[in-house]
């Protein structure tokens, strides 16, 4: 039910933000629905990129403080990692072979 429920409100999300991107585009022309799109997927990247550079800032201060032993620190991080996956602000990383 969880997951439906993450589903219902990302559905959500995306139609306010559709509804928003049609408000623009009926209000200010074309020019003003792209700068609105242009502007959301650059907040988009940066969003990912800042929260990227987190984990990996975490992910150090986790090693340096010896804390990647403590089942109980690690299963809360991986938690965390796992949901901003899941909502879509952190991408999977490639495993290289």
């Amino acid at each position: 039910m969880n997951d439906q429920g993450e589903e219902k409100k990302e559905n959500l999300l995306d139609k306010i933000n559709s509804a928003f991107i049609d408000f623009v585009g009926n209000a200010f022309g074309e020019s003003g629905k792209e700068f609105i799109e242009d502007t959301s997927n650059k907040v988009k990247d940066f969003s990912m990129s800042s929260i990227k550079k987190f984990m990996e800032f975490s992910d150090s201060v986790l090693e340096n403080l010896k804390l990647t032993d403590n089942e109980q620190v690690m299963k809360a991080r991986d938690s965390v990692e796992d949901l901003l996956k899941q909502a879509g602000l952190l991408e999977e990383d490639e495993e290289e072979f």
